[in-house]
């Protein structure tokens, strides 16, 4: 028996297709692109982390995203035009819970692509590829409260609004309050039998 048999199957990170744009990898050519659009005060007001202040900072970043696919929890892309193949937002699920079936979505978009429903087909594709590959019950969503497009974004996309979480998060120097949200497979399941109904 060779040595070759015990080799463990090396994981291929999925991409998906969504016309004008693609969800792939986040790859070290990203890393410009991301910086650029990430440190934009208008998109990095509404991510609850902290922004990197260097390149090298934002080549971290990616790195760390990138990482959780191969540790097994989550999954980040890179959301990149299509036709340029360039970066201009990110979304993914992070902080898998097996045992409580469990997972957290994300996201970013750069301000210039923002109101052009690359966010919410997205959300869509994503969700979808969480509930079809890997094993939860339950994807979680949070966002600040002055945030109201991302609030909106999530109910248009099936999610439950739970209620607010005072001064859950530091950001800035400052206590936040957050919304959260859920999706339970079933919610997701009922909504693709009523979508399938008016087909």
């Amino acid at each position: 028996m060779t040595a070759d048999f015990y080799q463990i199957p090396q994981k291929i990170f999925p991409t998906f297709d969504l016309g004008d744009v693609i969800l792939r990898q986040q790859e070290d050519s990203d890393v410009e692109d991301f910086f650029k659009y990430y440190t934009d005060e208008e998109v990095s007001k509404f991510i609850l982390c902290d922004i990197p202040k260097t390149i090298e900072d934002g080549r971290r970043e990616l790195h760390y995203w990138r990482g959780v696919f191969y540790q097994n929890d989550g999954a980040y892309f890179a959301i990149a035009d299509k036709e340029a193949n360039r970066m201009i937002g990110s979304i993914g699920i992070t902080s898998y819970n097996s045992y409580q079936s469990r997972i957290e979505l994300s996201y970013d978009l750069a301000k210039e692509y923002w109101r052009r429903g690359i966010s919410n087909r997205a959300i869509e594709q994503i969700v979808k590829y969480t509930f079809e590959s890997w094993n939860v019950n339950r994807i979680e969503a949070s966002v600040s409260t002055h945030n109201i497009p991302s609030k909106n974004l999530l109910l248009k996309c099936g999610f439950t609004l739970e209620g607010m979480l005072r001064q859950h998060r530091y950001h800035r120097g400052v206590f936040v309050d957050v919304y959260f949200f859920s999706l339970l497979k079933e919610d997701y399941l009922k909504r693709q039998d009523l979508h399938k109904s008016f087909i």
